[in-house]
C-alpha cells in the first residue's frame, strides 16, 4: 500500500480492477472464438461450393461467384450457393432460439422442438401445403411464421398462472411437442401426394433449397437476430432468477412474452425452408458457452454462429453419404443431438 493513500481507496482500486481484467478477458474469448468460428464456417462454405452430386475443383468452384455462363457458375450460383447460405439463416435461427428458451425457462434441455414451437410452425406449414399445394415460398414463410408466434402464445397460456414459471413452461412445451407432432404426422400420412415430401420435412433438410428460399426468411431471421442481441443485459438478469431480475428492474413477465415472440419468429423462419430439424437450438447455445461463457450479450450471437456451423456441416454430410443421392439433414443433427441430450440428462445437474 501506498504511504499515505487511504485503505479504502487502495481496495476500491482492487475491487474495480478485477471486474475490468475479469470483462477484457471475457471479451478477448469472445473475439477469438468468432474468429475461429467464421474462419470454419467459411471453410464448410468453400467445401459446400466443392462438393456434392458431382465435385468441382476448388478454382472453378470460386470462379462460380463470379458472373458467365459456365457449367460451374451455374451450378455454383443457382444451386450450392443459396443452400449454404439457407443453411447459415437456419442454423444461426435455431441456435439464438435455443439460447433465448434456455435462459426463459432456465432449464439447459430447452429447444424450440422439445418445447413444441417448431412442431407449431410445422402443422401450419403442413396444412398450408395440404389445402394449397401450389402456396409459393414467401407465402409459406408467413403461415409458418405465424404457426411459430401460435405456438409460442399457446406454450404461454397454458404455462401462465399469474405468472410464469419455468417448470409450467417446460411441461407445457413437452405436451404441445407431442400433440402437434402426431397431427402433422397423421396429417401428412393422409396425404399421398405428399408422401416423399413428408419424409424430409418430418426429418429436416435443405434439398431444393434456392435463392426465394433464403430471400424468404433474410428479412425475419437478422432483425430478430439483432432484437434478441440487444436483450443481453435483460437476459442475464433473468438468468439470476425472479426475484433478483424485478430487483434490477427487469419486468419478467413481459420480458418473457417478448423473447418468446422472438423465438416464434425465429423458429417459424426455419421451420419454413427446413422443416422439423431438431437438436441445433439444443446442442449450439451448450457449445457457445463452453468458449464464451455464460453473458448473453456474447452467448447470443456465439449461438447464433454456432447453429450455422452445425447446420450447413450436416447437410454438407447429408449431401456427401451416399451421393449422388443424399439424406435429410435432420438424421444427422439428431445423430449429435440425441446423446447430447442424454449427457445433459445424466451430468447436468
Amino acid at each position: 500500500m501506498t504511504e499515505g493513500a487511504p485503505a479504502s481507496a487502495t481496495m476500491t482500486g482492487a475491487g474495480e480492477s478485477r471486474p475490468r481484467s475479469w470483462r477484457s478477458r471475457r471479451r478477448q474469448r469472445f473475439v477469438t472464438w468468432t474468429l475461429l468460428a467464421c474462419v470454419l464456417l467459411l471453410a464448410v462454405g468453400l467445401l459446400s461450393l466443392i462438393l456434392g452430386a458431382i465435385t468441382i475443383a476448388p478454382a472453378d468452384a470460386l470462379g462460380g461467384l463470379i458472373p458467365g455462363e459456365s457449367f460451374e457458375r451455374t451450378v455454383v450460383w443457382q444451386i450450392r450457393l443459396p443452400r449454404f447460405l439457407g443453411g447459415v439463416l437456419v442454423g444461426a435461427a435455431l441456435g439464438v432460439s435455443g439460447a433465448l428458451l434456455q435462459v426463459v425457462t432456465r432449464n439447459p434441455l430447452a429447444d424450440p422442438t422439445i418445447l413444441g414451437v417448431s412442431s407449431a410452425a410445422g402443422l401450419a406449414v403442413a396444412i398450408a401445403l395440404v389445402a394449397a399445394p401450389a402456396i409459393g415460398q414467401q407465402s409459406l414463410t408467413v403461415v409458418s411464421i405465424g404457426g411459430g408466434l401460435v405456438g409460442a402464445g399457446v406454450l404461454l397460456a397454458l404455462a401462465w398462472q399469474g405468472a410464469v414459471t419455468a417448470i409450467r413452461l417446460t411441461l407445457a412445451g413437452v405436451a404441445i411437442a407431442a400433440f402437434f407432432g402426431a397431427v402433422i404426422v397423421g396429417l401428412l400420412s393422409s396425404s399421398r401426394t405428399f408422401l416423399q415430401l413428408s419424409l424430409g420435412f418430418l426429418a429436416g433438410g435443405l434439398y431444393g433449397s434456392d435463392w426465394r428460399d433464403a430471400a424468404a426468411i433474410a428479412p425475419v431471421v437478422l432483425p430478430a437476430g439483432l432484437l434478441a442481441f440487444a436483450l443481453g443485459s435483460r437476459l442475464n438478469a433473468l438468468a439470476l432468477g425472479e426475484e433478483m431480475a424485478a430487483g434490477l428492474g427487469v419486468l419478467t413477465d413481459r420480458t418473457r412474452v417478448f423473447v418468446l415472440g422472438i423465438v416464434g419468429l425465429l423458429t417459424g423462419a426455419a421451420v419454413a425452408i427446413a422443416g422439423l430439424v431438431s437438436f441445433v437450438g439444443l446442442v449450439s447455445p451448450h457449445v457457445a458457452r463452453s468458449f464464451v461463457g455464460d453473458d448473453h450479450r456474447f452467448l447470443v450471437p456465439a449461438s447464433a454462429l454456432t447453429g450455422a456451423i452445425l447446420v450447413t456441416s450436416a447437410d454438407l454430410i447429408a449431401r456427401l453419404v451416399i451421393r449422388p443421392a443424399e439424406i435429410p439433414m435432420g438424421i444427422l443433427t439428431a445423430a449429435v443431438g440425441a446423446p447430447f441430450l442424454l449427457y445433459l440428462v445424466r451430468f447436468r445437474r
